[in-house]
């Protein structure tokens, strides 16, 4: 094994030693009651599509997300958290949906210049990374593509986005009128590499490899404005490379690869106006013998016309909206991923309106128009959605 990626290891399981090595205790005798909430949204959809063979659409009613989560405070300067989620009227009986745990975290607090989180956890990464489950928040039915939860599995969002960290430290510091950002975090690499199903040893679940994730986020916020830029460095496992927009998988056996994200985001909320928008570059950055043999799967008949350059990725999205009334806004959409890998295009625009007769209810109705391979397929939704928290 490499002095790299030993060093990879030690680095990140040092990172997590310390993230509770050195918090006082928390004071005996305080503790809240434990707080259950959680978030659903509920969704009919008509979708009128057409491929090159002419075929139609259809309609359905479905719960795209629901999740479920449980808070506990430990007097002031401690907390832990755990939520779980469940995908496209999850039925286990009907062997339809997803069920999993989204995270399992304890938090130590020195303010608001210092927390530090030790678990299961949803990164910092961009601005919407964290808030993409609390679906009463967004104005939006559906989440752009690579944040939408109900698409795993038509998407590889672990790819753009990294889901999990197991370590880290962030805060808030005030620098005159603007307020400072900050957060690093540590943990697995690509899921490619855990082990899966009914395995004896190592048990399911476990990365077996010495590469993991890094990774962060530093931001700014003023008056109602924010910015950030994000990166993230780990390693991919591409034995197989999965053309997900091409509805494709390739036995590349490319191995190993190191990955780079990085990403941009900027949002504010002014005089009723609200927007926001993100763009992320995911980068793969193969080696000479990597490359021959890309090229080389590339000059293969079966694969002429369905391979690109490189393994490279692109993700960006915008919103705008007004907010009319306390209880009434519109916004327009976009967004789009360009995959090198497959010389492909997925993009999407539509419009969209949301009320909330009461604060735990958002009603929401909206229309989307999306393209793929270069319009070969296009789709019109018109969906009807209610998002509860409860």
């Amino acid at each position: 094994m490499s002095t790299g990626r030993i060093s990879s290891l030690y680095i990140s399981l040092l990172v997590f030693g310390l993230t509770f090595a050195f918090v006082p205790e928390p004071a005996l005798g305080q503790s809240d009651d434990l707080n259950i909430y959680g978030f659903f949204q509920a969704q009919g959809r008509y979708v009128d599509s057409e491929d090159a063979s002419g075929d139609g659409g259809y309609s359905s009613f479905r719960l795209p997300q629901l999740n479920l989560f449980f808070a506990k405070e430990f007097g002031d300067d401690f907390g832990a958290f755990v939520s779980t989620e469940f995908l496209n009227s999850y039925n286990s009986g009907e062997d339809f949906g997803i069920a999993r745990l989204g995270e399992g975290w304890v938090q130590y607090e020195y303010g608001r210049a210092l927390k530090v989180k030790g678990g299961l956890l949803i990164p910092k990464f961009n601005n919407l990374n964290e808030i993409k489950n609390r679906t009463p928040l967004l104005p939006y039915i559906t989440r752009p593509f690579v944040y939408e939860q109900s698409y795993k599995n038509l998407f590889e969002n672990g790819d753009y986005v990294p889901q999990r960290a197991y370590g880290q430290v962030y805060g808030t510091l005030p620098v005159g009128d603007v307020e400072v950002d900050y957060a690093a975090y540590v943990g697995n690499s690509d899921p490619g590499f855990l082990v899966s199903g009914d395995a004896n040893y190592p048990v399911s679940g476990t990365d077996t490899t010495y590469s993991k994730l890094f990774g962060g986020r530093v931001g700014v916020n003023y008056k109602g404005v924010k910015a950030g830029v994000s990166g993230t460095v780990d390693e991919a496992n591409m034995r197989d490379v999965n053309l997900s927009i091409a509805d494709v998988s390739v036995p590349a056996g490319l191995g190993d690869v190191d990955r780079y994200r990085i990403g941009a985001d900027l949002s504010f909320d002014v005089n009723d106006f609200f927007a926001e928008g993100e763009v992320i570059s995911v980068v793969y950055d193969l080696s000479d013998k990597q490359e021959a043999q890309w090229d080389g799967l590339r000059a293969q008949p079966t694969f002429a016309g369905v391979l690109g350059e490189d393994l490279d990725q692109l993700f960006y999205y915008g919103v705008a909206g007004y907010q009319i009334t306390d209880k009434f806004d519109v916004h327009v959409l976009y967004n789009a991923v360009e995959e090198s890998r497959s010389d492909t295009d997925l993009d999407s625009y539509g419009a969209g309106v949301s009320y909330r007769p009461v604060f735990p209810i958002r009603l929401k109705a909206g229309y989307r128009y999306t393209t793929i391979r270069d319009g070969a397929f296009n789709s019109d939704f018109f969906s009807l959605a209610a998002s509860v928290t409860f």
